[in-house]
């Protein structure tokens, strides 16, 4: 899984690197619905995004502004139930995926990644202690209560929060060592489920396979699948049912930290 990637959102360097063309109107028309309501279309400029928010997307040939969460087929029973900014490789030729209308595929070009993990899987890894686990922990309570009284309200901790922290999770932000980014595949789908939707048509869901030893070790075991350049330009010219640029992954050791 991955829920919240640090995308690259430069569109000269994407154009650069893919010889790709962005399609401008479609960003200028983000920038007027960012105008208009920004808490549903958050500034496009932010590296670190979350399902329902909008990154660059590349395709064969563009560049689009693109929603992170595929829109599902509108044939399946409830699809606003599914999880869909995540496709594991094994189940990327499935009726679901391949269900969806205009399905496709795509890149992203990410600088990292952050996870929940285990707070108790994590302090095996002998990497965090356990100190640096609760400060974080009490620096965010801290910041919630000083919220909460500014309402005049009275502060009462969340269940999470009276949890010991090794029986918590935590997030950790994990990167490529030596390196600053990562061609990341993901699938495209192109329909809007609510049919009052406004803004761009496009969704996207990260493509992820088992992870590499160093992020199992910290107690996560999916890694947003990391192609070579060669392999991403042949995935855009690809089905998705075609595996082979796929398994041309760079080889690269990931690194984490804990996020505050």
């Amino acid at each position: 899984m991955c829920y919240s990637p640090m995308i690259q959102k430069s569109l000269k360097l994407l154009e650069t690197e893919f010889g790709a063309a962005a399609v401008r109107d479609s960003f200028a028309d983000y920038e007027r619905l960012h105008q208009e309501d920004p808490k549903k279309f958050v500034d496009f400029s932010r590296e670190q995004i979350f399902p329902g928010h909008f990154a660059p997307v590349v395709t064969a040939g563009h560049i689009e502004p693109m929603r992170y969460g595929a829109w599902p087929s509108p044939d399946i029973d409830h699809p606003e139930r599914y999880t869909t900014y995540n496709a594991r490789l094994e189940n990327i030729g499935s009726p679901f995926w391949l269900g969806c209308p205009g399905i496709a595929t795509g890149v992203v070009k990410v600088k990292a990644f952050l996870e929940w993990v285990q707070v108790a899987d994590l302090l095996k890894d002998g990497q965090v202690k356990l100190k640096e686990i609760e400060s974080i922990f009490a620096e965010k309570m801290a910041s919630r209560k000083k919220s909460v009284e500014g309402t005049g309200k009275k502060f009462r901790p969340s269940e999470t929060e009276k949890k010991p922290a090794a029986e918590r999770k935590v997030t950790i932000m994990i990167s490529p060592e030596g390196a600053s980014e990562i061609y990341v595949p993901v699938l495209v789908s192109r329909h809007a489920q609510d049919h009052g939707f406004k803004g761009p048509d496009g969704g996207f869901a990260i493509v992820t396979g088992p992870a590499p030893e160093e992020i199992l070790n910290a107690g996560h075991e999916r890694c947003p699948l990391h192609l070579t350049h060669s392999a991403a330009l042949d995935w855009l010219k690809a089905t998705p049912l075609e595996r082979e640029p796929l398994r041309r992954q760079e080889k690269i050791r990931f690194v984490y930290r804990l996020a505050n």
